[in-house]
């Protein structure tokens, strides 16, 4: 019997970063019988976006540097040093035969630790301005893959364009609309909106889209609407002003079946991280999009700015330019199923999906391992 091949996957914190690495994860499993995963990252234990029952996984401490005190910058040190520590512990004891790194302080740790001991490792960036840890450790990697083009000159190192691993099940044409309209109980005859805002700040789009629509449905046009709250807000106010109001929604904080959504969405409201434009453009979903202002290195402006001007798909507005008056007045003009507007847009999406990169980073990965 061959031996195992070995593989940790460092990746944490938000769901932009651990969904791709659990694709992969997922994508390497179903290929391969020869591999042994183990997830690395600092919150692991409590984090929503992974499964603790799913994969094996460790937990180590890490830090960030975000706050300007003395004490808050020692106190970050400290944490790195301890997940440092921790890492080559967890290392020496797992011996991998490739580190695989998805970003974010919480893998920053591991990733140096992997460094300083010769581990070989790859990197994915999934956002079009590389993050720092990514930025760090690009010279030492054997290769980074990268979704948008325009990473790889901000990169060390050898860089390779792919297409970013998708949630299992995230494929347009997985299932019908059907299903998906009998799923969340909606009329296939009215244009559905979706609503949503990552995994952080999704408290300033809750607002002014909820204002939006009630001012839109005072004028009696026929929408629905799918709005995911997140975390920090109370799913049921919502749900009630719609229902004064006599909008058709669902509300939810999360939604586990978020293929569904996007099979049955005519347009979207959202943030602009890297995995959400991965599944808008699989799905050719057009979308209003309101970069995240606080980002870090202002990744999701980029990223908004190629879904816009490369891949032809949207809207983008700042948190400062976009206020109620601005937002109905574009979705006045796509509350219509048969909108010439969001007809051309996702006539850009399928051209563009047809037209890029088709490489899956797990087919890397497969080659580096029969090296």
């Amino acid at each position: 019997m061959s031996k195992k091949k070995k593989i940790v996957i460092a990746a944490g914190g938000s769901g932009g970063h651990l969904y791709p690495a659990i694709g992969l994860a997922k994508q390497l499993l179903s290929n391969r019988k020869d591999l042994e995963l183990l997830f690395i990252a600092s919150g692991l234990e409590t984090n929503p976006f992974f499964d603790q029952k799913q994969f094996p996984y460790r937990s180590i401490s890490a830090g960030t540097f975000r706050g300007w005190s003395i004490g808050s910058a020692l106190g970050a040190c400290k944490n790195i040093a301890f997940g440092y520590v921790q890492s080559r512990k967890i290392l020496q004891a797992h011996q991998p035969d490739l580190v695989i790194g998805f970003g974010s302080y919480h893998t920053f740790p591991l990733l140096l630790a992997a460094s300083s001991k010769g581990y070989p490792i790859a990197l994915h960036e999934q956002n079009s301005t590389p993050g720092r840890v990514i930025r760090y450790f690009s010279d030492k990697a054997l290769v980074t893959g990268v979704y948008f083009s325009s990473a790889i000159p901000k990169l060390k190192g050898k860089s390779v364009q792919l297409a970013m691993p998708l949630r299992e099940g995230y494929q347009k044409g997985n299932g019908t609309k059907e299903h998906a309209y009998r799923y969340f109980n909606i009329d296939p005859t009215k244009v559905t909106v979706l609503v949503f805002g990552g995994s952080q700040g999704a408290q300033f789009i809750n607002r002014i889209v909820s204002e939006t629509l009630v001012r839109l449905q005072n004028e009696k046009m026929q929408f629905q609407v799918l709005h995911f709250t997140g975390n920090l807000a109370d799913p049921r106010e919502l749900q009630e002003l719609y229902a004064h109001h006599g909008i058709h929604a669902v509300v939810k904080k999360y939604e586990e079946c978020m293929e569904l959504a996007w099979q049955v969405s005519d347009f979207c409201i959202t943030r602009s991280g890297a995995g959400t434009i991965a599944e808008q453009l699989e799905f050719e979903v057009p979308g209003i999009l309101i970069p995240y202002p606080h980002s870090a290195d202002g990744h999701q402006d980029s990223n908004a700015d190629f879904f816009v001007n490369v891949a032809g798909g949207g809207w983008k507005y700042s948190e400062k330019e976009l206020n109620v008056i601005v937002l109905e007045g574009i979705c006045r003009k796509l509350f219509d199923k048969a909108c010439p507007l969001l007809k051309e847009k996702s006539a850009n999406l399928l051209n563009y999906r047809q037209q890029s990169c088709k490489r899956e980073f797990v087919s890397i990965i497969n080659e580096i391992l029969e090296k």
